[in-house]
This record gives C-alpha cells, structure tokens and sequence, in this order.
C-alpha cells in the first residue's frame, strides 16, 4: 500500500510540475511587427533643404523699426540686474516665450514685444506687446510670455525696450525667434561589416530643412520566419544630445554581437525633428554571411 501511495503522489507531482504558468514560462524570442514597415528613409533625401532661420546678428541688423542698442540699461551691471531671463533661438511651435525684468529703473517703464518677421527679417505683424512700470511688479520683478505660434519655419523678434518717462527709449534688447520647419527628409544607412567584424558603421543623414536631434543608441533585429527578432545588445551608451544639420551627417559604430549566425539583420535608429514634435524611426540593413 505505501508503495501504491508514494506512485500515485509521484504522478501528481510530474502533472504539477509540467503544467508551469505561463508567467513562469522562460521569455520567448521578441518580435516587433512596426520593424517590417519601417523605411530606411524619410521625406525625400536626394536634395537638401534649409530653413528660413535667419542668423542672430542679421535679424537685428534687419530690425530697423527698433531703436539701437545703446547699452545704457541692458550692458555691464545694469544688465545684470535688469534682465532676470529671456528666450532666444529656435523654439517649439505652441511653447511659451518671453522675458522677464528683476528690476525697472526709478521712473521708467518696460515695454516687451513679440513681432512676426519677413524672410529678411521685417516686421510682418505684431504678436503681442505688453507694457508695465513699477506698479506691475511682484517683489520688484515683472515677467512677459506669450505662446508662440503654430505656424512653421518663421521668423519672430522678441524685444524688451526701456522708455523714459517723457517716452523716449532709452535702450532696447533684441532677441530672435525661430518657429522651425514642421519637416523631415533623411536616410540611414549602415555599411556591411566585413566577415568577423566586430563593429559596422551607422550612417544618418540630413537633407533638412530641420536640425535632426538624436542620441546614441540602437536597436538590432534579426529576419525570421515569424518576423524580426529583437537581438540582444550588451553595453551601455553615453547620454549625449546631438544636433544634426541640414546637408551633414552622423556616424555611429555599431557593436556586433561575436555569435551573430548568418542571415539578415535590422538597425533601428530613433530621432526627431529639433524642437518640433516630430518623431521618427529609420531602418537600415545588413547581412552576415
């Protein structure tokens, strides 16, 4: 009888043990079926575009409808302690934008604008404007913002005037605006490794007429009857930012696992448009043989 028994619990025990959660069940291979309709381009690449941001030291000298710098209130410790912050460059569409003053000069008031500009840096139109004196302050301090449009790859003007209490203006700070391109055009490629090379390079280039922001880092897949197989990648990568220009390019050497088998394989590479909302994922491929 016991060894009736101790059969029937070792039979119980084999059922058990075989019907294991499929939580428990060790992770199968990861397949991505977005990674079979990614392109190894986006837009067109073939030609470069560039935008219409206009350099810093043109758009001022283009602001004629400004007084000059005189350096009076926005230089030297006046500056310092005039200015409190202030936006400057390329800024994402729908984003706030604007200045702020830590103090206003006894008998003075302020006056902030925001003002759309011509591809050659005239004043189209007047987006916003606000004018505050010492009773506006909070603690002394007053700030200006506005939410920039949406409207892409256009010139703005950010400016910030002193004005006397007889309404002269006595100093005046410019800084330009850029909403960028709502645009991508590129391509990614990878050069095929030689047999038992350990690295490839990774190519993306920009046709504009958007900086392209990005970061290192990849991901490889491998061409299997289900689909693209996600392969494990050891190591870790800097965590840097990088800008991309339109016309110019970045390389990146690519780890290649020692055990990679024959076949096809897929490097992904994530970026976006710089300061846009635009995200993209280009594919580029190679084979082992």
């Amino acid at each position: 009888m016991k060894k009736l028994v101790f059969i029937v619990i070792s039979l119980l025990l084999s059922a058990c043990a075989g019907a294991i959660p499929d939580s428990e069940k060790a992770p199968s291979a990861v397949i991505d079926p977005a990674v079979a309709a990614l392109s190894d381009t986006i837009g067109n690449p073939d030609t470069v575009l560039y935008s219409a941001m206009l350099p810093p030291d043109r758009a001022r000298a283009a602001a004629d409808d400004y007084n000059p710098n005189t350096g009076k209130w926005f230089e030297a410790e006046n500056g310092l302690n005039l200015i409190a912050s202030y936006s400057s460059g390329v800024v994402r569409a729908g984003t706030e934008a604007g200045a702020a003053i830590g103090q206003i000069p006894e008998g003075r008031s302020v006056r902030f604008q925001i003002t759309r500009r011509d591809d050659a840096g005239k004043r189209l139109e007047l987006i916003k404007e606000y004018t505050a004196d010492v009773t506006n302050t909070v603690n002394g301090r007053v700030d200006f913002s506005h939410k920039m449009p949406e409207q892409p790859n256009v010139n703005y003007l950010l400016s910030v005037e002193v004005i006397s209490a007889e309404g002269a203006v006595e100093d005046t700070l410019l800084s330009p605006l850029f909403v960028p391109p709502n645009e991508l055009n590129a391509r990614l490629t990878v050069e095929p490794p030689a047999k038992g090379a350990e690295t490839a390079e990774l190519t993306l280039y920009n046709a504009g007429p958007n900086d392209l922001f990005l970061g290192y880092g990849y991901t490889m897949y491998r061409s299997e009857p289900a689909g693209w197989t996600l392969v494990p990648i050891e190591g870790a990568v800097p965590s840097i930012g990088i800008v991309i220009p339109p016309g110019e390019s970045f390389h990146e050497k690519i780890s290649l696992p020692s055990d990679l088998a024959p076949g096809s394989y897929r490097i992904v590479k994530p970026f976006e448009g710089h300061m846009t909302e635009i995200s993209v994922d280009l594919a580029a491929d190679f084979e082992i043989r």
